[in-house]
């Protein structure tokens, strides 16, 4: 019982980056078997074990909420934790998108509660980032989360509210993107390296670009234009540039962070899938293929060494311990 509470007390707000991560790749294979036939049968499993995660992830959270309301309070006002909090609304979102080839009732119930959840974080994020002083060490691509988790409603808002609300939604998220992507840049080049757990996050850069293109590809109807095409672009060489810095992820130990892999892998592929609906090239096929086996890949290893963790109690433990 002594350690339930003590796992209860430290469960950390990272922790839907899990959800985050396992609705990405549901949403990859439905987008697989409408596009490219992969069967259905993996989708509506993915889609179970993705509904079961988030309401015991989200359960947990809630029961820490009620029981430890100033562990909450201290992770939404840490300058590093806080970016991780509107994970929770994203997650309510991505849960919406995995649910529209399903039950598209049941998604926009998701997307009416994640929606405005997730401009409420937005601002209150914002207002939190002016109200106090933070030194350049604070920020991480993590930061993105926030802001860009934005572009995100689109996806399914195109269909169940009128167009400027996805486009005021969708130019949040890009606009804010362009400038936090500037800053997170000359932290990166002009300061210390980041902290080892979260090297991780570095795929996070990955994501904006990639959910940007899919978002406009949602609003536009399945333009593929310049602006679409150089939102993929950018994902594409930022999805090359980890790849080419692989040699930092493969010495850190497992942190809870790892699961910053997963979504943004998850978006590359959807993205991909999605050119290559327009265009039927071999080379977009053949892309879409690999990005879906990686992204598999990346999920399975990433979700063992969180099971692992939990096992050998390296998770939901004080950081002073």
């Amino acid at each position: 019982m002594e350690i339930q509470k003590r796992s209860l007390k430290c469960f950390p707000v990272q922790f839907f980056a899990v959800i985050m991560g396992f609705s990405g790749l549901t949403i990859v294979y439905a987008k697989a078997f409408h596009i490219l036939g992969f069967p259905y049968s993996i989708y509506e499993v993915l889609l179970f074990v993705d509904t079961i995660l988030f309401f015991v992830i989200f359960g947990a959270y809630l029961l820490k909420w009620v029981y430890y309301p100033s562990e909450v309070k201290a992770e939404f006002n840490h300058p590093v934790k806080s970016a991780f909090a509107p994970a929770i609304s994203i997650s309510f979102l991505l849960l919406s998108i995995s649910y529209y080839d399903y039950d598209p009732a049941v998604a926009v119930t998701f997307w009416f509660i994640g929606a405005p959840l997730h401009l409420y974080f937005t601002y209150i994020t914002m207002k939190f980032w002016i109200d106090n002083t933070f030194n350049i060490g604070h920020i991480s691509p993590a930061w993105f989360i926030p802001i860009v988790g934005n572009v995100l409603v689109p996806v399914v808002g195109v269909d169940c509210m009128p167009e400027y609300v996805s486009l005021f939604y969708f130019s949040i998220g890009i606009f804010f993107w362009i400038v936090l992507f500037a800053i997170i840049t000359y932290r990166m080049i002009f300061h210390h390296p980041l902290a080892k757990r979260l090297l991780p996050t570095f795929f996070i850069l990955i994501a904006p670009p990639a959910v940007g293109f899919i978002s406009y590809f949602r609003i536009t109807f399945g333009s593929i234009d310049l602006t679409s095409q150089f939102l993929y672009c950018i994902a594409l060489f930022t999805f090359f540039l980890m790849f080419f810095m692989l040699d930092k992820f493969t010495k850190i130990e497992f942190f809870i962070s790892w699961w910053a892999y997963t979504f943004p892998m998850a978006a590359m592929s959807i993205a991909t899938i999605l050119l290559y609906l327009v265009f039927h090239s071999t080379l977009l096929y053949i892309g879409s293929i690999l990005l879906i086996v990686l992204t598999m890949t990346v999920v399975a290893i990433v979700s063992y060494k969180t099971i692992e963790a939990i096992k050998k109690e390296q998770i939901c433990i004080s950081e002073e311990s």
